[in-house]
């Protein structure tokens, strides 16, 4: 059986009162592209700096590729490349200078791909990087890791600052960096309607936990939104709020409610003084608005391997 890509197990994070991360336990597969989504502030930077190295979880452990990220660091970043609107290349002056310096660390280096991606992202090494637009500085710091032969990529908002366009050449170019299906994508952006296009797993995290996990299509079946009459209105609605029916929307004893089919709610909900009618499937972006809207319960996700 072919061990996850990343395998974190009761990971925490504690920023003083400011903030806590996890636990979070979560298998991402490998040849998956995973969509990391939530509200500001929910916790996907720090996962993600957590898993390139940048600081040390409180507890528990995680494994990229088979490896400890505290026990196997060099072999870790030998495999693994990371993207972030924080990283800075304006030390090295010209975007030149830069690529030369960051070629020089990594043995999968593909100089060839790094000159068509340049072309690709209309970036030159004549460029000076303090003069880049925000756009063209996350373009630099992708077209880094894409010029590597990396197993795993680690994104954080690679399209912030994107326009339309030069969105639509990340995601041809992340396809492309896929066509090998051993490797892996993480990626973190709030542009939903093109991560649904583009992933093929989602975790969607709230307030430091990741409250639901899965294969998109899996998830989009699994969760559905029901227009209602609820039996009482306000009593009735607080009624279905505690035994955990989720509600998006309510007027005047009509409501909209995001059901689990797997909960055995979903079974039940007439004994609730719930009329369903009518249902409606959801797109990505309407189920984590739903989900973050509602304050979804935390559900521990099954943990598998592909």
């Amino acid at each position: 059986m072919t061990s996850p890509a990343i395998s974190i197990r009761d990971v925490r994070k504690s920023f003083g009162l400011a903030f806590m991360l996890g636990p979070i336990t979560l298998d991402v597969p490998r040849g998956a592209i995973c969509a990391l989504v939530g509200p500001n502030g929910a916790g996907k930077t720090t996962l993600l700096n957590l898993l390139a190295g940048i600081g040390q979880p409180d507890t528990g452990t995680a494994a990229m590729l088979g490896a400890d990220i505290r026990k196997n660091e060099v072999e870790v970043k030998r495999r693994v490349a990371y993207v972030s609107p924080d990283l800075s290349y304006r030390a090295w002056g010209t975007v030149g200078r830069a690529i030369d310096f960051v070629s020089g660390f990594y043995a999968d280096w593909n100089a060839e791909r790094c000159e068509s991606l340049q072309a690709t992202f209309g970036i030159h090494r004549t460029d000076r990087v303090e003069n880049l637009s925000f756009g063209a500085r996350v373009k630099l710091a992708t077209l880094m890791a894409l010029s590597r032969d990396a197993d795993l990529l680690l994104l954080d908002e690679p399209t912030a600052g994107l326009d339309p366009l030069a969105r639509q050449q990340l995601f041809a170019e992340l396809l492309r960096f896929m066509q090998n299906e051993n490797r892996t994508i993480v990626i973190s952006s709030h542009d939903l309607a093109g991560l649904e296009r583009f992933a093929d797993h989602v975790a969607v995290m709230q307030d430091g936990q990741v409250i639901t996990f899965g294969a998109i299509p899996d998830l989009l079946e699994r969760y559905v939104q029901l227009d209602v009459q609820i039996a009482g209105a306000q009593g009735g609605e607080a009624a279905a709020a505690r035994r955990g029916i989720k509600v998006i929307s309510s007027q005047k004893g009509r409501a909209r409610l995001l059901v689990d089919r797997w909960s055995p709610q979903h079974q039940s909900l007439e004994r609730y003084g719930i009329e369903v009618l009518g249902e409606s499937a959801l797109t990505l972006e309407e189920l984590f608005v739903a989900l973050v809207k509602t304050g979804s319960a935390r559900w521990q996700p099954r943990l598998s391997v592909a």
